[in-house]
């Protein structure tokens, strides 16, 4: 029996207007290439209809869609979700804590 892969969601909201702009990788890997982080999460920001609104709160969200694991981080102003270096390097953070639960999961028979 073979198992779907439901993939990752890579997700952008504003805090101020509870908006939300999500994406489904299914190959989430190609996201810790910075680049292609970087354009993921700018294609979010860009669906966002209140991104013009630096003084606001975002949250960038990763979640395994297989199990339901999911990770966010908060950035404080639009700018700093903005910023390439910041974007990949939380997209690659929130990844690697999800990973980790996986691989949690699989060690942790009992429950340890």
């Amino acid at each position: 029996m073979t198992t779907e892969n439901k993939g990752y969601s890579l997700a952008v909201s504003n805090r101020a207007n509870n908006e939300t702009q999500e994406k489904v990788y299914l190959k989430p890997m190609s996201l810790y290439v910075p680049d292609v982080a970087v354009q993921a999460v700018s294609e979010l920001i860009a669906g966002l209809a209140g991104a013009k609104d630096n003084s606001s709160e975002f949250i960038l969200t990763v979640t395994n869609n297989n199990n339901g694991v999911s990770v966010d981080k908060e950035f404080s102003t639009l700018n700093e979700l903005k910023d390439p270096l910041n974007a990949a390097d939380a997209v690659k953070e929130l990844i690697n804590i999800v990973r980790g639960y996986e691989s949690d999961e699989e060690t942790n028979v009992c429950g340890w």
